[in-house]
């Protein structure tokens, strides 16, 4: 038996539809496509801006707390000796009151708290004004404003020329 070999069908040429170039819309892209790159240059500058703004005031402040340091380290064991003083005399306080049995001891009691508040409070006071003044004021955070980025165009879409169909 044989097989009849049949021929190989001819290639048929149908060229692709063509596609309708809109030249209003691909000008327009165009124009808002270099409004988008000035604008995303800005906000790249922007950005860059704000950062280097950051770093400098972070710079600033390090600088601030090695020149102030011995003023803060004393006023920070001053605060803690204030902190001490209250907690001890609130310990004192709850013991006293636990242990009082009258109003007029209850009210000694808080009284007593008072007074080594008061004490605990002038102590400090009296050492904070005696400590040196800061060598200079402390830097300022800069305000940053977030920039927005910009959104990028939207392509226009191209459009199948119309076939011209038969009847």
């Amino acid at each position: 038996m044989a097989v009849d070999a049949a021929p190989a069908p001819a290639p048929t040429s149908s060229a692709a539809p063509k596609i309708k170039k809109d030249k209003a819309a691909i000008d327009a892209y165009k124009l808002a496509l270099g409004a988008f790159k000035t604008a995303n240059e800005k906000f790249k500058a922007d950005k860059a801006a704000n950062k280097a703004a950051l770093e400098t005031y972070k710079a600033a402040l390090e600088a601030w707390k090695t020149a102030n340091a011995a003023y803060l380290t004393a006023k920070t064991a001053i605060l803690d000796t204030f902190k001490t003083a209250v907690n001890a005399a609130k310990a004192t306080y709850q013991t006293a009151y636990a242990a009082a049995t009258t109003d007029e001891a209850k009210a000694a009691a808080k009284t007593a708290l008072n007074n080594a508040v008061k004490a605990a409070a002038t102590a400090r006071d009296a050492a904070v004004a005696a400590l040196p003044p800061l060598s200079s004021p402390m830097p300022t955070k800069p305000a940053i404003t977030k920039p927005t980025k910009p959104t990028k165009p939207e392509r226009p879409v191209a459009t199948p020329a119309p076939s011209a169909s038969a009847n």
